[in-house]
């Protein structure tokens, strides 16, 4: 079959047109992407030895003691589990740098020149960045959304590590104290189903801040689907009667009160919000008031479908710049002040999320902030261009 010429065929008289269009899976497409992507496993490689490092030395003894199995096994299921947690959130910076490393090694080789001779812009060979990113990001929100929270009840179930023996669910918590409209309640938590609370004290106050009445019981049991709680063999004061120092039993033997804490928020007090499930984190961010303040896990929620598309936001601002700043020749300074952009990206992104999860900003507000701004200065970038070109 014969090829479409290279050349237009105008009317007499007119010089030849080059046809020119779009291929974004052409030949430089497949060559460009499978450079980044070996640039991504080289540098998720290097970051995860680091990160695997730091996290298992301070707890390496307890690893190696684990009942669940010999020495090595135990230090090898704990590498394996804790790796989608330690990778996720790198997983962005790690795009950044695998165009960056790559850009830079293509301009060193003449190769970014050669391209450019072509009549190729910058812009148009944002193609294979943008397409890492759309890999990435779905693997970003997989392993952190997903397989952390996974992995992490994996190696509770196996007793790996300092976390899983932090949060194992089989003892009854420390002393808490929970902040309610109702009063304040001070009690231990013992999360084996039925979730209930022990030894538990309510203290409640008037208007004017005064000490006004004390419940005190063993054991108190919610009533689903309500805010109601149930008080086995209960102690009470009230301000008032004679025997201040003392607690008298109910007369009933058995009272409910109602305490506006949420039993799903107990159940997992004390978890690390990137070790809860996506179902989990939706209704915990939907019930603020409860005992808790929800600004945590919005947050989170928000943070987790944003790393859909944050990869491709920091893969196509390592494109523009390397193509931009460095064209035909590197320089030592200019490549690490691209770098620097790419870190102080993932430094800002790490403040907003503590903005937001510290309720000084919405969640929303603080997980756009660094993609629209980093959108906004690719678009000024390349208009700047544009017009000093």
């Amino acid at each position: 079959m014969s090829q479409p010429p290279l050349l237009d065929t105008p009317a007499s008289g007119t010089a030849p047109r080059l046809s020119c269009c779009l291929a974004p899976f052409g030949v430089y497409t497949r060559f460009m992407l499978a450079a980044y992507l070996r640039g991504l496993l080289m540098i998720v490689s290097v970051l995860l030895s680091i990160a695997l490092t730091i996290d298992l030395w301070p707890q390496i003894d307890t690893v190696i003691a684990a009942k669940s199995g010999n020495a090595l096994r135990n230090l090898v299921v704990f590498c394996l589990l804790r790796s989608p947690h330690l990778l996720a959130p790198l997983l962005p910076f790690a795009t950044f740098l695998a165009v960056w490393m790559v850009e830079i090694t293509h301009t060193r080789n003449g190769e970014r020149l050669l391209v450019a001779n072509t009549g190729r812009s910058p812009l148009k060979s944002l193609c294979p960045a943008i397409l890492l990113g759309l890999l990435a990001g779905p693997v970003t929100f997989t392993l952190d959304g997903l397989l952390s929270p996974a992995s992490m009840r994996e190696q509770i179930h196996e007793g790996l590590g300092r976390d899983a023996l932090r949060l194992d669910r089989n003892r009854i918590s420390d002393l808490v104290w929970i902040d309610t409209p109702e009063g304040l309640v001070s009690a231990h938590i013992a999360y084996e189903p039925p979730m209930t609370l022990r030894d538990i004290t309510v203290f409640r106050f008037d208007p004017r801040f005064l000490m006004d009445e004390i419940i005190k019981a063993p054991v108190a049991t919610p009533i689903p689907h309500s805010s109601r709680w149930r008080l086995d063999a209960p102690l009470v004061w009230k301000n008032g009667q004679k025997q201040t120092d003392m607690l008298l039993p109910f007369p009933a033997g058995e009272m409910t009160v109602t305490l506006s804490i949420y039993p799903l928020w107990l159940s997992v007090y004390g978890v690390d919000v990137q070790y809860l499930t996506l179902q989990t984190l939706r209704k915990l961010a939907h019930h603020d008031g409860e005992g808790y303040d929800a600004a945590h896990y919005r947050t989170r929620l928000a943070m987790l479908y944003s790393t859909l598309i944050l990869p491709t936001i920091m893969a196509a601002l390592a494109c523009i710049l390397c193509g931009i700043r460095l064209p035909y020749a590197p320089d030592g300074l200019v490549a690490a002040t691209i770098l620097a952009w790419g870190y102080a990206a993932h430094v800002a992104t790490r403040i907003c999320l503590l903005l937001g999860q510290t309720n000084v900003t919405p969640a929303w507000l603080a997980v756009s902030l660094v993609p629209c701004g980093l959108i906004i200065a690719m678009i000024v970038i390349v208009r700047r261009q544009k017009g000093t070109a």
